[in-house]
């Protein structure tokens, strides 16, 4: 407004409802004076052009620019030609780009989208009316004092009161409380536009968003954020409660979420205090509100003279009954300008005041809904029926177009900005709300939904193909941006199908995919492999296959490529039709027939709903049964016997990581022994092949990087000749465990339904390799698998021979990075858990680090695995880097990067813990707390990292002397003993709760010294409940030499004496079998017990001792032991 006089700037904002102050109109003019005046609204420019961008001069010139001609002055500052288009990144849930990506950089922006509120400046103003409420006058903490006031009123009372001046009339709050209903998330954004609307309107001093939420038990509960991933504090909602009226409350609902039904909503509405302000807003249409939980009747709201929120309301309709005594009538407000104008002139208004809206009584006793007992299911027909008969046209239309479509939130509404644009939220809360969907179980996060058969079959027999394959399109494009687009793309694939209208366009199988096969996943991603076949099949019928067993490995290999649950399903009953007895014709079709079966009840345990139902174990053993009856069957010699062998160790070894029980990998060996049938034909027929193929080459190394392991990979002599148990003691691996030197390495368990069998089969080749003979393939698939069993089983020393020569064979293969990079970290593990040379393992680590390249599935393990080894050859610096690009690398809320943050902290905290580890302390708490931010809730491993942060609080405590860091590492190790699941890791955290609580004695007074000896005597009960009691543990006996001294303290000298001799014993145990213990623990045992006249001389002084003989008296700062490794629990998923 160039020219504008201030009065008249000081009137219009008046006009507008700003109430401003001479300090307001002073900071406003003080601000524009600092600010660049505003570019004329009519200035020239191109249009679709963005303004270019000013030059750094610091900056250095791009790769492009410094190969060209050569620069012969100074840039300008400045440019006239527009800049070059930036690509848009919507916000949403998209994968990390690939680091070798083209792609130019992307930023986020928030594209434009049809508003959820209609009038959104209306309601605005309408907001800005509720400026007006006031509540009643208190005089208030924030008024300022009037000093003159008080001395005249001091002089002529005689006593000193302060006497204050009126304040700034406060502004009101208010807060908006979002229901977490299943379908309340499709109103997402009308309550960020309500937001936006309270906070542009200027009426209230603070806008604040909750969500309401419910516990276990049905009542509710208050959070800040809301979503999938994102974590937040829960509080109990009375907490909201502001018995003053200063803030207001509109509770956003569809009123009919599961707080609803069981009556804790309404309780919490009336419960909520008279003098505040609270109105529901239903963002549903009046005409469906009768169905809700709150149903709402038109009438007249009544508000007496008295400021505040106490309302009266009279409907316009007698009711059937009469409300309940003591009932309260509650607001309920449609989302529109006439709504809240309606409510703000209520609230608003000097004296009595009545106005028209719409109210639902609310009373105490509010009891859950009743289900009738005598009703009936209703059918699919009848639910169709009954949506048709009561939804509007748009909705209609919606649900039509959604039963072609995966059913997710994001997708739902997705197709429905494409395919009806004039239809908002409300049509989407109509088919969430119709009946007609249910939600799958395992959803929670991120809810799905799916129509019941019949009911999709009857709706999209009202869709014709050409338009269920354009929604199949927009939902492709979904994918590729939510997915990646290195995914499968079903809805891709079907919608290419569609667009055939040939006669036979179903006939033929789907076309293959060259991607792996993704035997498993979460409900949303099966979904969306589900869907899309489903729809190409009520479009385009398969042709069925008489024979039971063919047809179930043709819809066995389509499963491989579709990933399609239903698929599955018919291969399993294909296939238990051809295993019946009776069935089979053709000699072999019997043992054939139980293979298919195992297989298919392998690909079953693996996907997400056996998951969900806890089946995993069943399936998994019910497929053992299978191939084992068909390994049995099976001829010695035959090709079929191998396959079987190699599914049957891979089922065996899925038992073991899920159950732990070692008899399945004891069975697997067994199958893959190099000396059973037919192991040895094929073994010689490979090694013969290696032989020849190393003379085809000159006898030259496979890798040119790979050098001495190369070289060593020579088949002959190497292959299960080293007997288990000939590797050295402390082998690491556990059922569980990826790997002993950090995170699984990609591949290294065979995905289900898609083992070494299938492997064995054909080997992926770099380019312009031959053909791989399938002996050679076979022989390979059983190295790798015999030796990661071996691994399992604690036996590396065996599992060296296997892995080498499987990664020669690999390598004289030509096979893929992607198969390799597993293989040597294997082997890697191997040389490192058997006490090989560094060197080898060195190598063995960087070559896998080289077939990685820059894929992150690959790399991930990779370079936990490096930086483990950099870790134990004390390569400080090579550890910390290595360890920060992993961290970096890993999704940011997956698990794989809270293990690599731990692995990490505990590195840092073990260096933290030398003489010297001062300057390192503070990074190891930072890692160590980042590591226990993003560990889920009730993760089993919580109370072990509480544990590692109060150790590394302790360890600065010590080097630095901050008390507070003290008493916090006092709270988060008493939390971690309550947590931890684990025996070990209690008594650990007793041990260093011991020292801590000791030192609190000293420096402040409290604890006393009874509580720092009871957590020593913890530590060892502990201790030996985990380790045992022969030969003990380190420890136990760090516990007793702590409770030692905390004795002496105490002036219990005996006791003290006998606690030292029992530590000196226990140290004694463990160095009689070879146990690694710290000789300095040992020494200072010794020399205790030695001089404990001395010590106890010193103690004497008690709380005044001097620091120099505080040092000595106390027990050291004994670091955290224990590996991350050790702790990984038993997949029970």
């Amino acid at each position: 407004m160039p020219g504008m006089r201030l009065d008249e700037l000081i009137g219009k904002l008046r006009q507008g409802g700003l109430d401003l102050t001479a300090e307001d109109v002073a900071d406003a003019v003080w601000l524009a004076r600092r600010l660049g005046a505003a570019p004329p609204r009519d200035a020239p420019g191109p249009p679709g052009t963005t303004p270019a961008r000013r030059s750094d001069p610091d900056s250095e010139p791009s790769p492009a620019d410094s190969a060209g001609t050569p620069v012969t002055g100074p840039a300008p500052a400045r440019t006239d030609a527009p800049a070059a288009p930036v690509p848009l990144l919507t916000p949403g849930h998209t994968p990390r780009p690939r680091p070798d990506s083209a792609a130019p950089a992307a930023f986020p922006v928030r594209a434009p989208a049809a508003g959820a509120l209609p009038g959104l400046l209306g309601l605005e103003k309408a907001l800005r009316a509720l400026g007006r409420y006031r509540v009643a006058s208190v005089r208030s903490e924030d008024d300022p004092l009037d000093e003159e006031a008080t001395a005249d009123h001091a002089a002529a009372s005689g006593i000193l009161l302060p006497v204050t001046r009126p304040g700034r009339r406060r502004r009101c709050d208010v807060q908006l409380l979002m229901d977490t209903g299943p379908a309340m998330a499709v109103w997402g954004q009308l309550v960020e536009e309500l937001r936006q609307a309270c906070q542009q309107s200027g009426a209230f001093s603070s806008v604040r968003v909750h969500h309401l939420y419910a516990d276990a038990s049905g009542a509710p509960l208050v959070g800040t954020t809301a979503g999938p991933g994102r974590h937040t504090r829960l509080r109990p909602a009375d907490e909201l409660h502001d018995p003053t009226g200063r803030r207001l409350t509109f509770v956003i609902s569809d009123c009919v979420g599961p707080l609803w039904q069981n009556g804790s909503a309404q309780r919490l509405l009336h419960q909520w205090p008279r003098t505040a302000p609270l109105a529901v807003v239903q963002p549903l249409p009046p005409r469906l509100w009768g169905r809700t939980a709150l149903p709402a009747e038109p009438g007249v709201l009544l508000r007496p003279a008295e400021v505040g929120g106490r309302l009266g309301f009279l409907p316009d309709d007698e009711p059937w009954e009469e409300p309940a005594p003591g009932a309260r009538p509650v607001p309920v407000l449609q989302p529109t300008p006439e709504a809240f104008e309606a409510f703000a002139r209520l609230l608003g208004g000097a004296g009595p005041t009545s106005e028209r809206a719409w109210a639902a009584f609310t009373d105490p006793g509010t009891t859950p809904a009743a289900t009738p007992a005598t009703a009936a299911p209703r059918s699919d027909d009848d639910l169709l029926r009954a949506f048709r008969a009561g939804a509007s046209p748009g909705a209609l239309r919606l649900a039509v177009y959604l039963a072609a479509a995966p059913l997710t939130l994001p997708v739902m509404q997705l197709v429905q900005r494409a395919m009806l644009p004039d239809t908002g939220p409300m049509e989407l809360a109509e088919v969430l709300l119709g009946g007609l969907l249910r939600q799958l179980p395992g959803t929670e996060d991120q809810p799905c939904f799916a129509y019941s058969g019949r009911v999709q079959d009857l709706l999209l027999s009202s869709l014709d193909q050409d338009t269920a394959g354009l929604v199949l399109k927009h939902c492709s494009a979904y994918v590729e941006r939510h997915f990646g687009r290195g995914t499968r793309n079903f809805a891709a694939l079907a919608a290419a199908r569609l667009a055939d209208h040939g006669p036979a366009a179903g006939a033929a199988p789907l076309p293959e995919d060259t991607g792996p096969a993704e035997g498993g996943g979460s409900v949303e991603a099966e979904l969306f492999a589900r869907i899309p076949a489903r729809v190409l099949r009520f479009y385009l019928p398969d042709l069925v296959t008489p024979d039971p067993l063919t047809e179930a490995e043709r819809l066995l290999d389509q499963w491989h490529h579709l990933a399609d649950p239903e698929v599955l399903h018919r291969a399993r009953e294909q296939a238990l039709a051809a295993a019946a007895p009776g069935t089979g014709t053709v000699p072999g079709t019997g043992r054939r027939s139980h293979l298919v079966l195992g297989r298919i009840l392998r690909a079953e345990a693996g996907t997400a709903a056996a998951r969900t139902a806890g089946r995993r174990a069943e399936l998994l053993r019910e497929a053992a049964a299978e191939l084992a009856a068909a390994y049995t069957a099976a001829p010695a010699d035959s090709r079929e016997r191998a396959e079987t062998a190699l599914e049957l160790a891979s089922c065996r070894r899925e038992l073991w990581q899920l159950t732990a029980e070692t008899d399945h990998l004891t069975a697997a060996l067994d199958v893959l022994d190099p000396e059973a049938a037919p192991w040895p034909g094929l073994t010689e027929q490979a090694r013969s092949w290696f032989r020849a193929r190393q003379r085809e080459e000159g006898d030259t190394e496979p890798d040119g990087s790979g050098g001495a392991d190369a070289r060593q990979s020579e088949p002959e002599g190497s292959g299960g000749t080293d007997a288990p148990g000939s590797e050295p003691d402390g082998s690491r691996a556990g059922p569980g465990d990826p790997a002993a030197s950090g995170p699984a390495p990609a591949g290294s368990v065979d995905r289900p339904g898609h083992g070494p069998a299938q492997e064995a089969s054909g080997v992926p080749q770099a380019a312009g390799a031959g053909p791989v003979p399938w002996p050679v393939a076979a022989h390979r698939a059983r190295l790798l698998l015999r030796g990661r069993i071996l691994l399992d089983l604690r036996h590396p020393g065996a599992a060296v021979g296997e892995l080498r020569e499987a990664c020669g064979i690999l390598d004289a293969e030509g096979a893929s990075d992607a198969v390799r990079g597993p293989a040597l970290l294997d082997l890697a593990r191997a040389l490192r858990e058997s006490g090989a040379e560094d060197g080898q393992t060195r190598r063995a680590l960087l070559r896998a680090r080289r077939a990685a390249g820059d894929d992150p599935e690959l790399l991930l393990p990779c370079l936990a695995a490096l930086a483990a080894f950099h870790d134990a050859a004390g390569e400080a610096r090579e550890t910390d880097e290595t360890y920060e690009r992993a961290a970096l690398l890993a999704p940011a809320d997956g698990a794989l990067r809270c293990q690599l943050l731990t692995a990490w902290g505990e590195s840092l905290l073990r260096r933290a813990s030398a003489r010297d580890g001062a300057g390192i302390v503070d990074r190891a708490e930072y890692v160590l707390r980042e590591a226990l931010k993003s560990l889920p809730a009730r993760s089993a491993q919580r109370g072990r990292l509480q544990g590692l942060v109060g150790s590394a609080l302790a360890q600065r405590f010590r080097h630095l002397g901050f008390l507070p860091d003290l008493f916090e590492s006092r709270h988060l190790l008493g939390q971690a003993v309550r947590a931890a699941a684990d025996a070990a890791v209690r008594a650990e955290a007793w041990l260093q709760l011991g020292r801590v609580r000791l030192e609190g004695w000293y420096r402040a007074g409290v604890p006393v010294l009874v509580d720092a000896l009871q957590a020593y005597e913890n530590a060892e009960r502990e201790a030996q409940a985990a380790h045992g009691a022969a030969p003990g543990s380190v420890t136990a006996a760090r516990a007793r030499h702590g409770s030692g001294a905390v004795l002496v303290l105490m002036g219990r000298p005996g006791a003290a004496q006998e606690a030292y001799r029992a530590a000196r014993e226990q140290w004694q145990r463990l160095i009689g079998v070879l146990r690694d213990v710290d000789w300095g623990d040992v020494e200072l045992t010794r020399r205790t017990g030695e001089d404990f006249t001395t010590v106890q001389q010193r103690a004497d002084a008690g709380r005044g001792m001097p620091e120099a003989e505080w040092q000595v008296v106390a027990p050291p700062w004994w670091p955290w032991t224990g590996d991350w490794i050790n702790m990984v629990d038993v997949d029970q998923s």
